[in-house]
């Protein structure tokens, strides 16, 4: 199993010997690609050919490329993930305006229960029976947005009621950078079952590569929460950034068992893609993210 998150911030010439990353810096060090998940290039004086490129991509490793505010900006995976991608597609586009709408309505009632698991991990005294009925509220694609309803109460109670999500401050730098983290595992997943990125359930945005991908993360979103809220303080330094690409190494349960974090995203995405292929409400499976499980 990849589990490795590699990541670059020194002037580094990077190459490959016998399937293994050559990191060559004030040290050579050496790690088998069979044992990497992801690589975070976080200098933009890193030398890299599109030969090691390839050779990761190839390895199923996504590369992870910051800009200068350190912050991840853009990721490489595969284009062609799967060997029957042309039928896997076919699929797709053929999903139903219904049985996507659905699917949705699954997706934010966990995502909502979920959050609601999260503020009885900091704050156990306290009564969360709002979220119950704003779960209950959820219909087909939510169009009553309860979703941006709970969001708003959720963020309020986790992070104070002087929390605007989107302003410049450390806690909105840390959550932007761990919902890209997730954003690049679930990209990579989705692209090796042979699906379009593009093409979502509900993220529509034209200029968005990434409508599938932003779709499915949503019941993930809280394990990041989670951690911002346990170690993002009054700076976002490197020792909080290390934090949040551990996550890759967090559990989550899913299907009554514990999952590392990138195994839990592949039976999820495999159950929400069953699903839609078949219409089985009882091939979901979803993960419950609490604080003890997700290893903060």
């Amino acid at each position: 199993m990849t589990w490795r998150t590699v990541v670059l911030t020194k002037d580094s010439k990077i190459s490959l010997r016998l399937n293994h990353l050559v990191i060559m810096s004030d040290e050579m060090t050496t790690i088998p690609l069979s044992e990497i998940g992801q690589v975070v290039i976080d200098n933009p004086n890193i030398v890299m050919t599109g030969h090691i490129l390839n050779a990761l991509s190839q390895n199923k490793i996504t590369t992870i490329i910051c800009n200068n505010k350190h912050m991840p900006f853009s990721h490489l995976n595969l284009i062609y993930g799967h060997f029957r991608q042309v039928m896997a597609i076919k699929k797709q586009l053929s999903w139903t305006p219904l049985r996507k709408d659905m699917l949705w309505q699954h997706i934010i009632k966990h995502k909502i229960n979920n959050q609601k698991r999260t503020l009885n991990t900091f704050y156990q005294n306290s009564p969360y029976d709002n979220f119950d009925s704003y779960i209950k509220q959820v219909e087909l694609g939510d169009e009553t947005n309860r979703e941006g309803h709970a969001a708003k109460v959720y963020f309020n109670q986790l992070f104070g009621l002087g929390f605007i999500r989107g302003e410049d401050t450390p806690i909105n730098w840390g959550l932007n950078y761990g919902y890209s983290l997730l954003l690049s595992l679930f990209t990579k997943i989705i692209t090796t079952k042979g699906l379009l990125t593009e093409v979502g359930i509900h993220h529509r945005n034209q200029y968005n590569h990434y409508n599938l991908a932003s779709d499915f993360m949503e019941v993930y979103r809280p394990v990041i929460d989670i951690i911002v809220k346990s170690h993002i303080t009054v700076e976002f330094d490197t020792a909080e950034k290390q934090e949040l690409l551990d996550v890759f190494n967090k559990k989550v349960r899913i299907k009554n068992k514990n999952q590392y974090l990138a195994n839990s995203v592949e039976i999820y995405v495999d159950s929400l893609i069953s699903y839609m292929d078949s219409g089985d409400v009882k091939r979901l499976a979803f993960p419950t993210l609490i604080g003890a499980e997700v290893n903060v």
